[in-house]
């Protein structure tokens, strides 16, 4: 979670219903920080795994997809801007998280299919952001000008139900969607597949806007003192009766809030 600066964020990833009952574990992983460019400007980083799961050690691939990825977007920051990153620069990154990924699974004398996970991504500075997606699971923003929820990519699905693409495989770079907004993006929902069903109209193909008009007024409202109740919050709606009778899925859920400057 974060609380300082010009973004408020939350997030959380929770057991499904149907993993408690069986004994398994979560195997959504997520990361969100606020960091800097070479500029010195203010960029949200922000991303979601889903591990699949007939995957033994779906976790441990969520998790890393996460951390890893997220990693080397900070690295590249460093020395450079968000409008430099390419579709390159991003199957780059996605090839070391599978070498990195590779060398755990040989470790454990296991496959890279041994841990498929899905991947979402959003890099948002002041003017500028960068989104890609391998997978289901959706990102939705509103912008400074109309203020109205819409999603970067439909979720990818495959050619059966409950069958998608992962960030694991060697084709990935087929399934890469890729884009660059030139908007000041000023809130974003990052969610894996397990609340897709609450939080998208399929069949309007849009978002729900009655969910995130709910649900981001108090992030909106959210000082650094109550940044941490709020992500309490956040954790037990993902947890209660209400939202486990939609989904037995795991789920994530990333909201983030910007600061609007009159």
């Amino acid at each position: 979670m974060t609380g300082a600066g010009l973004w408020r964020c939350v997030s959380a990833s929770v057991i499904g219903s149907s993993h408690q009952r069986v004994g398994t574990v979560c195997q959504d992983a997520h990361d969100c920080c606020v960091e800097s460019d070479s500029t010195g400007s203010e960029i949200l980083l922000a991303t979601v795994a889903d591990g699949a799961g007939t995957a033994k050690r779906a976790e441990v691939g969520a998790l890393t997809a996460c951390t890893a990825i997220r990693k080397m977007a900070s690295s590249f920051l460093q020395g450079n801007l968000i409008r430099n990153i390419s579709r390159t620069t991003v199957e780059q990154w996605i090839d070391n998280f599978q070498q990195q990924l590779s060398s755990i699974a040989l470790g454990e004398g296991l496959e890279l299919r041994d841990f498929a996970c899905t991947l979402l991504m959003s890099i948002i500075g002041p003017d500028t952001a960068v989104f890609f997606q391998i997978g289901d699971g959706a990102i939705v923003i509103a912008d400074s000008e109309e203020f109205s929820y819409c999603h970067v990519f439909w979720p990818e699905m495959g050619e059966y139900a409950n069958m998608t693409f992962f960030a694991t495989e060697a084709d990935f770079n087929e399934r890469l969607l890729f884009t660059t907004v030139e908007r000041n993006v000023v809130e974003l929902a990052m969610f894996s597949d397990g609340l897709q069903r609450l939080a998208l109209d399929y069949s309007n193909h849009v978002p729900h806007g009655g969910f995130f008009k709910g649900i981001f007024p108090p992030l909106r409202r959210a000082t650094h003192n109550t940044i941490c109740q709020l992500n309490g919050d956040l954790y037990q709606f993902l947890g209660s009766d209400r939202v486990n009778t939609r989904t037995d899925d795991d789920k994530t859920l990333i909201l983030a809030s910007r600061i609007v400057e009159r």
